[in-house]
């Protein structure tokens, strides 16, 4: 079964074009602020990753796919340049990609990530992938607080997403389970040197499940890599600080050295 993928903004060829990637609970729906902002001025492609809602296919899985499907998709759609933009585990396997294709990445961005596991952030990935397993109707329970500012976590909110998890279907939660397997073997802090296009990493200060600190690391580590960490933000800061994440990436983006 071939990756979902959708474009919007420019036709093919008509401007740059910026590639997004998924965090692990999110589809392409989810990138809604930042394609509304962008989309004037790249070509924005969407895919849902293996195992994601539109590209259900069956697990195990390892991130190691994920860039092996970007590679074709890109191919596939004529793309031989495109700036990256991923969040969490997007923008881990976006890290992958510039590290093992640095000659297909014009820049990347890399928003609330890490490049390797630490116990406290392996114990909370734990935590969702058996509520996936075991009883997916807590999954949301679990995993919005440590995704979410506090005052967002309103009994609507909370019951509108649990309403849009169980729309999902049973298939998504064993599939993100996998996923949560996936990403527990990310180790790549080590060959980060090896990023050579211009990255701008971004992080929520308030991040509790990928503290701040992990984005300090990954910007020492790429010798091109600019820091902007936003005041307040939590993990899901794409979505709950949408301006701010909009306006670093649309100036990052829009540098004439692009």
């Amino acid at each position: 079964m071939p990756l979902f993928h959708e474009a919007v903004g420019g036709a093919a060829g008509s401007q740059p074009a910026v590639v997004f990637l998924n965090g692990i609970m999110m589809t392409t729906a989810s990138w809604v602020f930042q394609t509304r902002a962008l989309s004037p001025h790249f070509r924005c492609v969407l895919h849902d990753f293996r195992g994601q809602l539109r590209s259900p296919m069956p697990g195990p899985f390892d991130m190691q796919q994920h860039v092996d499907d970007l590679v074709a998709l890109l191919d596939a759609l004529e793309l031989e340049r495109p700036h990256v933009v991923g969040t969490s585990y997007g923008g881990e396997v976006g890290m992958m990609f510039a590290i093992q294709h640095p000659e297909r990445v014009r820049s990347l961005a890399a928003i609330a990530c890490v490049s390797h596991v630490e116990p406290p952030l392996h114990n909370a990935v734990v935590r969702w992938r058996d509520a996936a397993r075991d009883a997916p109707e807590t999954l949301f329970d679990i995993s919005a607080p440590y995704n979410f500012s506090p005052g967002v976590l309103t009994p609507s909110f909370m019951e509108q997403g649990r309403e849009r998890l169980r729309g999902y279907g049973p298939e998504f939660a064993r599939n993100l389970a996998d996923l949560c397997d996936a990403f527990l073997q990310l180790d790549i802090t080590e060959r980060l040197w090896s990023i050579e296009c211009p990255t701008l990493v971004i992080a929520g200060a308030k991040d509790i499940l990928k503290p701040p600190r992990y984005s300090r690391l990954i910007a020492e580590r790429i010798p091109n890599a600019t820091l902007q960490i936003i005041p307040d933000a939590p993990h899901a800061l794409a979505l709950e600080n949408h301006a701010e994440v909009n306006a670093a990436l649309v100036e990052f983006l829009r540098r004439p050295d692009r």
